[in-house]
């Protein structure tokens, strides 16, 4: 390879040699970043080389920072830490060569939908186990993510970059601040001095994606991010997933809190507890009570009081007799009517708990709706049971402007421009996507059934030698999603495309998502896109 090979484009050095490997092709890219699958020519087996941008040898300590880091990573030896095999520097390009693995990263898991609880049991112990032996030497990971996290073609779950952050300084916030914000303890992103607590917390949030398919925290800027992480209580995972176990969730808040004298002590404490949530979720719920000294789970077995997000706490009932001027004698019989149903309730426990009090039940209701009626109308139909479906046109999410076409509307984020339109007689098409072509949205409809699924299939996707089928999966609304693996098209980069088909009366919506393939995915990239799919209508 020669000397200006660092000018060259990533996807140049396929068929170069950097030392011993030959690049074969690109298997992933993140932003600081882009993993090849090569050939190590000396032992003939297949390998990831890491490859490094050359900016970085612009600093004159990096290659000493860099071996020295390497170094101590590299003498991990644990069944679930990806080995790294050799490093170096070839004509201005850094690398690292460490084991291939087929399955890919958990992040790309859950874009395929996110798992069963009970599959999550054993990768959490596989790297749980792997954390714990890291913190025993003195090694703290600082960027665990469901990127970091890799899989084998059987599932196994390995931990990989420990303390590439720290040797590449990363700088995302201008403070010095090493890590990924969506993932970042308070006390990191504090930029005060850490320790294995910290990995634990990280371990918590990314639980937590893994059983609800997003991060916990949404905010347009790092900084907006890291200032959530510090002051801003975990959601529950159950406003994003049905049928969440309380057992769970008061492992996710153990394992979250704020100050790391209340978090688990271990990662394999965590995970414990986290396989006993599932197997025997009473147990694990009165030992939350005895160990959390932050969280204060309900009273087992006592009815819970109704809660509504963004409502404000006890002290509403203190307000003045003036803040309630908005009521009207319908919200004021409907609030009758709610107490009244809750008492009837109360007394429909089954025998052996009738000596239980059902005032907390009755009292939820009355702080609900009075804070209901406090609120004027704002709140009101919510809670009244009068708010009419989802409108037509969403909200925008933040930093999102709604695009509305004739037969649709979306949320599309101010940092994707339209890129094309292709709509032809068959369909309307459009395209939009972020200036580093990393990622796209396209919206196509076909109208007065002209097509279904199959036919628009064969039409627009048949003979694509560029994709190769992954799964596919029906939700309960009827959308089918199909995914596939797109490797050297002549109009995108490597990477993954999901499709969702939406039969909404006489019209069928396609939806395509694409994310470029990502060592270290850009999180805050795939809620993007998520949110753009949630805000999705079809004017029917």
């Amino acid at each position: 390879m020669s000397d200006d090979s660092q000018n060259l484009p990533s996807d140049e050095l396929i068929g170069k040699t950097l030392g011993q490997y030959t690049i074969l092709e690109e298997a992933g890219r993140g932003g600081m970043a882009t993993v090849y699958l090569a050939k190590q020519t000396s032992m003939n087996r297949n390998v990831a080389v890491k490859v490094l941008p050359p900016h970085f040898l612009h600093d004159p300590n990096f290659l000493e920072r860099f071996q020295r880091e390497v170094e101590v990573i590299s003498a991990l030896e644990h069944p679930h830490i990806l080995p790294i095999y050799d490093y170096g520097e070839a004509n201005g390009v850094p690398y690292i060569a460490m084991r291939f693995l087929g399955g890919g990263s958990m992040a790309q898991m859950i874009r395929r939908g996110v798992p069963d609880l009970d599959d999550l049991i054993r990768p959490m112990r596989q790297i749980s186990q792997a954390l714990d032996y890291a913190h025993k030497q003195g090694i703290i990971h600082r960027d665990l993510k469901p990127g970091n996290i890799m899989l084998d073609g059987s599932d196994n779950a390995y931990l990989s970059d420990f303390g590439i952050a720290r040797v590449m300084g990363s700088d995302l916030t201008g403070s010095a601040i090493i890590g990924t914000p969506a993932y970042m303890s308070p006390e990191q992103a504090h930029g005060m001095s850490i320790d294995g607590r910290s990995d634990i917390y990280s371990l918590g949030v990314v639980l937590f994606e893994l059983i609800t398919g997003r991060e916990p925290y949404q905010a347009e800027t790092p900084m907006a991010l890291l200032l959530k992480h510090i002051n801003e209580p975990m959601p529950p995972a159950r406003d994003f997933r049905d049928g969440v176990p309380d057992s769970v969730e008061h492992v996710l808040a153990k394992a979250t809190d704020k100050d790391p004298d209340n978090r688990y002590s271990s990662a394999r404490e965590m995970a414990e507890a986290f396989e006993t949530a599932l197997r025997s979720p009473n147990e694990t719920r009165h030992a939350a009570q005895a160990k959390t000294k932050s969280v204060a789970p309900p009273v087992p077995d006592e009815p819970e009081m109704p809660t509504v997000q963004g409502m404000p706490d006890m002290p509403t009932m203190q307000q003045p007799k003036s803040a309630m001027s908005d009521s009207t004698p319908a919200m004021e019989a409907e609030i009758e009517r709610r107490v009244q149903s809750a008492l009837k309730e109360s007394q429909k426990i089954e025998p052996e708990e009738k000596k239980r009090s059902p005032l907390p039940l009755v009292f939820g209701v009355i702080v609900v709706l009075v804070a209901v009626v406090g609120g004027g109308v704002l709140f009101a139909p919510q809670i009244l049971g009068t708010q009419a479906s989802a409108p037509a046109v969403p909200t925008p999410f933040a930093g999102a402007d709604t695009i509305e076409n004739e037969s649709y509307s979306v949320s599309i984020p101010d940092a994707f421009t339209r890129f094309e339109n292709n709509s032809d007689i068959n369909r309307t098409y459009e395209k939009w996507q972020p200036s580093d072509e990393s990622a796209f949205i396209t919206v196509a409809t076909v109208a007065d059934n002209a097509m279904n699924i199959g036919s628009y299939e064969a039409r627009y996707y048949d003979g694509d030698t560029a994709l190769t089928f992954i799964d596919e999966a029906i939700a309960e609304d009827g959308t089918v999603r199909k995914s596939y693996r797109v490797v050297d098209s002549s109009d995108m980069p490597n990477g993954q495309l999901d499709i969702f088909y939406m039969q909404r009366g006489d019209t069928l919506a396609v939806i395509e998502l694409f994310t470029a393939d990502a060592s270290e995915p850009d999180e805050a990239t795939i809620s993007r896109l998520q949110l753009m799919l949630d805000s999705f209508r079809v004017d029917a």
